[in-house]
């Protein structure tokens, strides 16, 4: 019987169909890496850097497991944080019934909050990308109607990940670039996972320094190509730090945290806790999608993960191309980054070629392939 083609050719040709214009795709099993290689380009200029494992990407929602739901743990774990606990608690600003959602809600998708508003185009003239642009576009979230009461249903809402954002900041007294740092890169070696704070020109230049970044959008509303600062409208506007969208990394760091997340969930140590793990990764009893807190799960049809995942897999998609896959059962990490909106985000054949390159990489995996590729 034929095999499907391997992982690097299908990686390859999407980079000749122009699916993306370069990627990194990046699998380890029981914390070994298995499979690592960088395609294409980090921009369609040809002459532009060809992209490699240390290339840096923006990671879009990827930030919401990364970022949000690992310093949720983390504040849970120090006492700075209920989940269960009204979230008019730390934000007092909510007003009626939105100050009964709780950080589960908020983790969960559960809040009831639209999945996305333009907040950016209701900021004042100058203020985006300012601390003042950042207030404001806060405030302007805690005020959004709720469309169902809280744990009704399961709607994705980047809104309550703006709101969490904020919330663990008051519950843990610190901005959360800092305490992403300090609570899960920092813990756990990591250089090239990092937000870029355009609040701080100084620091924004900094973490900018001796990077290569892939370019994301041709961005009609601020008139240029994008690299080095996030995609996302909202995030941007609220100065490039927020809870569902803003964080950067290579395929290794982002691969790292989700190998600690596993090593959780199996009781192995690390810096997050085995059992609020486990609280974190349970699945949601409710209608709509399943997710679990922070992160979602494979589809029952046509997931974005593939068909060859164990039926314990979670993980998350960014808007940018890229994702994350876990699966307890055989320690598998899976991580794919990808500029699939460069030069604009009209074009998503990503998601057609996506699961069958994660079929193809757990096929390879499953017939023994163990050595780490490059291209």
């Amino acid at each position: 019987m034929a095999h499907p083609p391997e992982p690097g050719a299908l990686m390859d040709e999407a980079v000749r169909q122009g699916i993306f214009p370069g990627g990194v795709l990046h699998a380890e099993r029981a914390g070994r890496p298995r499979w690592r290689s960088a395609h294409g380009r980090s921009a369609l200029d040809p002459q532009g850097p060809a992209v490699g494992p240390e290339t840096v990407y923006d990671l879009a929602s990827l930030t919401k497991p990364l970022a949000a739901a690992s310093v949720a743990l983390q504040a849970v774990e120090r006492g700075a944080l209920e989940l269960d606990a009204p979230a008019g608690r730390w934000l007092p600003e909510l007003p009626g019934a939105a100050a009964a959602l709780t950080p589960w809600h908020l983790l969960a998708h559960a809040s009831g909050l639209p999945a996305w508003r333009p907040l950016h185009l209701e900021l004042a003239p100058g203020q985006a990308g300012t601390a003042a642009g950042q207030a404001a576009l806060r405030a302007r979230a805690a005020r959004e109607p709720l469309e169902a009461p809280p744990g009704a249903r399961v709607e994705y809402s980047d809104l309550g990940f703006v709101l969490l954002e904020w919330l663990l900041e008051r519950a843990l007294g610190l901005p959360f670039a800092d305490a992403f740092h300090s609570l899960v890169a920092a813990p756990l070696g990591l250089t090239e996972l990092f937000f870029v704070d355009l609040k701080d020109p100084t620091a924004a230049a900094r973490a900018r320094a001796g990077r290569v970044f892939a370019a994301t959008e041709r961005c009609p509303w601020r008139g240029r190509v994008l690299s080095g600062e996030v995609h996302d409208e909202n995030a941007w506007a609220a100065g490039g730090v927020a809870g569902q969208a803003g964080l950067f990394g290579t395929a290794a760091a982002v691969a790292r945290v989700g190998r600690a997340w596993l090593d959780a969930l199996a009781g192995r140590g690390g810096p997050f806790d085995a059992g609020l793990a486990r609280r974190f990764c349970r699945r949601t009893e409710l209608p709509g999608p399943v997710r679990t807190l922070g992160f979602d799960t494979p589809a029952p049809v046509g997931s974005q993960a593939g068909s060859r995942l164990g039926p314990r897999a979670f993980g998350h998609l960014g808007f940018t191309g890229t994702s994350l896959w876990l699966e307890p059962e055989r320690e598998l990490v899976v991580v794919l980054l990808t500029n699939r909106v460069h030069p604009r985000r009209e074009d998503d054949r990503l998601r057609a070629f996506r699961p069958g390159l994660h079929d193809a990489l757990v096929d390879w995996l499953e017939r023994g392939g163990g050595g780490e590729e490059a291209a």
